[in-house]
């Protein structure tokens, strides 16, 4: 073959290879302008079936569970547990407040009436027992005797104010004389507290009697607690001597039946028991 016809065959060919190239090359370009179009169509399609205006979840919104229902009233009563752990426990019943009117009995077994008629005697007050009065009318004072009993006294037999003469320091080295062998160690300490405070010293005392206002419970000791209330105002001994209660001088009153010495807070009486002395320290709320 010649140089011309060779020359020629070499364009026919490179004429042939730029035809295929353009072909390819608009393959291609028409390839990526299809895949551009479904791609575009394809997202707006997503687009316009998931409108959220329009779209209805699959997804269950979650179901309140029976044990998470019964969980809340659990949690308010376990609040409530809290609160009551944090509150304060309820007091005991602590000592009784002193009377703002007082009045004290002037003789012993002094009858205390139901009604200011005097239809019934309800109590045997004892001498220097003191009450608050509630009010007074026509000779008749009216006591509230206890939290649950209430009586009528003549005004004769009462006073409205007793002197303070002896200090309660000297009642209670007086007592501590004519007492042999004290039991109990500063009964002062035990008056006007609850009875539960003298038992978790000394123990329970079994026997007891009781009467419209006190109950009386005695110790195998030689002494005995009068408690009103639950609080515990006189504590008495007996078989005790009256020989040394000279030495606290003038007593407010003193009778065949009683004798009554008035401290500042506290009282000392001598009662007779039985060719005996039965000797009572008492507290005094209305001082």
């Amino acid at each position: 073959m010649s140089q011309n016809e060779q020359q020629t065959e070499q364009e026919r060919l490179s004429r042939k290879e730029r035809r295929k190239q353009k072909r390819n090359r608009r393959s291609v370009a028409l390839g990526g302008i299809l895949a551009t179009v479904l791609i575009v169509g394809g997202w707006g399609y997503m687009v316009s079936t998931n409108d959220a205006s329009q779209a209805t979840s699959t997804v269950e919104s979650p179901k309140s569970v029976d044990g998470e229902k019964e969980k809340e009233p659990k949690t308010e009563k376990s609040a409530s547990t809290d609160q009551k752990k944090k509150e304060p426990k309820a007091k005991k019943k602590a000592d009784k407040p002193e009377i703002s009117q007082a009045a004290w009995v002037t003789r012993p077994f002094a009858d205390v009436y139901q009604d200011a008629n005097r239809s019934s005697v309800i109590y045997k007050a004892d001498l220097g027992d003191v009450y608050e009065i509630l009010d007074a009318e026509n000779g008749m004072v009216h006591l509230k005797l206890s939290d649950a009993v209430e009586g009528y006294i003549p005004e004769t037999d009462v006073r409205m104010d007793v002197p303070s003469d002896v200090k309660d320091k000297t009642l209670l080295a007086t007592l501590q004389q004519v007492v042999a062998n004290q039991p109990i160690e500063k009964p002062e300490q035990y008056l006007g507290q609850p009875l539960e405070k003298f038992e978790a010293k000394y123990g329970a005392l079994g026997n007891t009697q009781k009467d419209a206002v006190n109950t009386y419970h005695f110790s195998n000791a030689g002494y005995l607690l009068v408690v009103s209330d639950g609080i515990i105002e006189a504590i008495d001994w007996t078989n005790a001597s009256a020989s040394g209660l000279s030495a606290l001088g003038e007593p407010v009153v003193e009778t065949s039946y009683g004798t009554w010495y008035q401290g500042e807070k506290l009282q000392l009486k001598a009662f007779p028991d039985n060719g005996s002395t039965r000797l009572r320290l008492a507290r005094d709320p209305g001082k």
